[in-house]
């Protein structure tokens, strides 16, 4: 089947889009039509070989929302119509021992994901394309999955919400509630005000933590961090950051804090603003090579201050993924927040090239038909100007 692909004919940054040849899909795979796929930073990481080199042409989006075209032989979970969105974290057989102990990420009998490995496209010149950062490639017009990486979308939430949910939002969102699980009335920070730190302070306000402290040396990205429930900023080209975290907490640092941006002295410093008795976790990263926390000592943890990380939110997908899709239609979390600008497929670099440049969450618009209405909502709406430029 021919399909429009973005991709990268080369590792790096220039990016493309082409007519490919889809694979049909396998006996647990599904052919989804892509209406959305939001830009993750993990994308351009991807691309460019910043989570690992690979060879050929590469192509990336996990972020992705559509609608089930064709299901092979096996796959039991959706049919033709449907309406899914499509994320990294797997959903587990639900039976096995990992599943019953509620690590679906190690399922024994559903296959692992895997990056940088030649996926379902290739290009008309017969070159296979490598899927570089998830199990399949959403910027396309169409694309294969394997089931286990689909859930289901209520009619009344949009794609794109779809989309944000499937990434951005759960990994810092998911992260605090599955992994820090604070208390009413526990501090909480994040260092690093991108799409996934201000998930992570939605996350905060929603468990009732107090203080709620972002972090992060944009100006523009705090404000947006007080919008999302921060009830203090700190900038750390302003001040010192530890300090003033300090100073915020009765001297002893937060009983949370999440690192949401790659760096390891910016881990250092998250790591230092946390109390002995609290926790970090790990969710923002480089490259392997750079991140090597060569300034911790065993001291540190000597009063149980725990280092900690988590990779997705630490979500189960059917599990807390509806539970979401409630709370953003009760209105308790704002994810539309996020999404920045709207582009057409056609014009993925510069939608690229303005998540570069400071967008929280960029959408980038696979099916015409979703993209001739959303441009007739923003005409009639007054907000053309705004969401697409």
């Amino acid at each position: 089947m021919r399909v429009k692909l973005a991709l990268a004919p080369r590792m790096g940054r220039e990016i493309a889009v082409e007519e490919v040849e889809l694979a049909e899909p396998g006996q647990h795979d599904v052919r989804l039509k892509v209406v959305t796929c939001t830009i993750c930073h993990s994308d351009i990481h991807a691309n460019t070989g910043e989570h690992g080199e690979y060879d050929g042409p590469g192509a990336a989006g996990h972020e992705i929302a559509g609608i089930v075209d064709a299901v092979g032989a096996r796959v039991t979970y959706v049919k033709p119509g449907d309406r899914v969105l499509c994320s990294e974290v797997r959903q587990g057989c639900g039976q096995c021992d990992q599943c019953m102990h509620d690590r679906p990420w190690f399922c024994e009998n559903i296959p692992p994901m895997s990056f940088r490995v030649p996926g379902c496209f290739t290009r008309l010149n017969g070159e296979r394309v490598v899927q570089t950062c998830s199990g399949t490639a959403g910027f396309a017009t169409f694309t294969n999955a394997h089931e286990a990486m689909l859930c289901k979308l209520d009619d009344d939430i949009p794609f794109e919400i779809g989309s944000a949910l499937a990434c951005g939002f759960m990994s810092g969102f998911g992260a605090v509630l599955n992994r820090c699980a604070p208390r009413p009335g526990e501090s909480f920070a994040v260092v690093g005000c991108g799409g996934v730190g201000l998930s992570a302070i939605m996350g905060a306000r929603h468990c009732g933590c107090s203080p709620i402290i972002a972090v992060d040396t944009n100006p523009v990205k705090l404000e947006a961090a007080r919008r999302f429930g921060a009830t203090h900023t700190v900038n750390p080209k302003e001040c010192d950051a530890v300090e003033r975290v300090k100073s915020l907490t009765r001297r002893f640092g937060v009983d949370h804090s999440m690192v949401a941006v790659a760096g390891k002295g910016i881990k250092k410093t998250c790591w230092d603003l946390t109390a002995q008795y609290g926790q970090m976790v790990v969710v923002g990263h480089g490259h392997p090579r750079e991140e090597t926390l060569d300034e911790f000592s065993a001291f540190d943890v000597l009063l149980s201050r725990k280092l900690t990380g988590c990779v997705m939110g630490g979500v189960t997908l059917r599990r807390d993924v509806p539970k979401y899709m409630e709370y953003y239609r009760a209105g308790m979390v704002d994810v539309g927040a996020l999404l920045t600008h709207y582009f057409p497929l056609d014009r993925i670099a510069d939608a690229l090239d303005d998540s570069e440049r400071g967008a929280l969450k960029n959408v980038v618009v696979c099916d015409d038909g979703y993209w001739s209405q959303l441009i007739d909502k923003f005409t009639q709406e007054g907000t053309l100007d705004a969401n697409v430029i």
